[in-house]
């Protein structure tokens, strides 16, 4: 996990905004029959090709949904140990850059022997509503750096960050394998109006620093999510991808940029 440390106090807090905005969620496209298959093998389990056909069928639903742009190169961004929830959290994220998220109201999953090939697949048919997101502001960006593949456990996490375009605001959130939480506004750095082009150093205070912890594993995944918007729009919900996804496809397209990237902890 990544722990928060806050010098002035022992207790992190998540400031909820009380600010008010107006959101505007497009009409998502429905899809039917969106299907997905992977073989199962010496090095692929039944569960590992299930959630394999599942991500390919999610695939296929966005090509249905007409968002062709970069969806391979997207999913592929995947790990290897992509079999977990916390790496479908991680594919979920990319999906954002070709601007389609996926939300599956109906699933079926077989097992298959394929006489030809000799060889059995798990086979995943979907139903899906598609959020498309055709407004972009191709000159709104957010571009963060500094940031390390690979961490050691104790190892202190910075970065630095630049918004290009235009004046926003930032929400910072991090996910590991038991959760999430929104790292950025807190109770010692408040939700500030960041100037566009400037650059800044994360975390903003030195009151704050985040420290890189595991949960007893061999290494642990962290998936970080930076999010910048035009207006400064709460986020008020408990921290799981599924709600910071809904939050960030209620914001037009063009009012919105995202970072996010996947860091390991060793």
């Amino acid at each position: 996990m990544m722990r928060q440390k806050l010098w002035a106090a022992g207790i992190f807090c998540l400031l909820l905004l009380g600010t008010s905005a107006t959101l505007f969620a497009q009409k998502p496209v429905k899809v039917k029959g969106a299907q997905g298959r992977w073989q199962v093998s010496d090095n692929v389990t039944l569960k590992e090709a299930e959630e394999r056909a599942f991500l390919e069928a999610k695939k296929e639903a966005l090509r249905k949904a007409g968002v062709m742009e970069n969806v391979w190169s997207v999913f592929g961004q995947i790990t290897q140990e992509s079999g977990t929830e916390f790496s479908e959290a991680y594919s979920q994220m990319n999906v954002l850059a070709i601007g389609g998220m996926v939300n599956v109201t109906r699933k079926e999953v077989e097992e298959i022997w394929d006489v030809d090939s000799r060889s059995l697949y798990k086979v995943v048919t979907i139903d899906a509503e598609v959020q498309k997101n055709n407004q972009v502001d191709k000159t709104y960006a957010l571009e963060v750096k500094g940031m390390e593949t690979l961490y050691k456990e104790g190892d202190v996490f910075t970065c630095t960050l630049k918004v290009r375009g235009t004046d926003s605001y930032l929400k910072f959130f991090w996910f590991d394998s038991n959760g999430g939480a929104l790292l950025y506004p807190n109770d010692y750095e408040g939700d500030a109006l960041l100037t566009a082009e400037k650059e800044y150093h994360i975390p903003f205070s030195d009151a704050v620093d985040y420290r890189m912890e595991k949960q007893g594993e061999p290494s642990e995944k962290i998936n970080m999510m930076f999010v910048a918007t035009k207006e400064n729009i709460p986020f008020t919900e408990n921290v799981t991808y599924e709600n910071v996804l809904k939050w960030i496809y209620a914001i037009p397209g063009d009012k919105r940029c995202a970072s996010y990237d996947m860091v390991i902890i060793q």
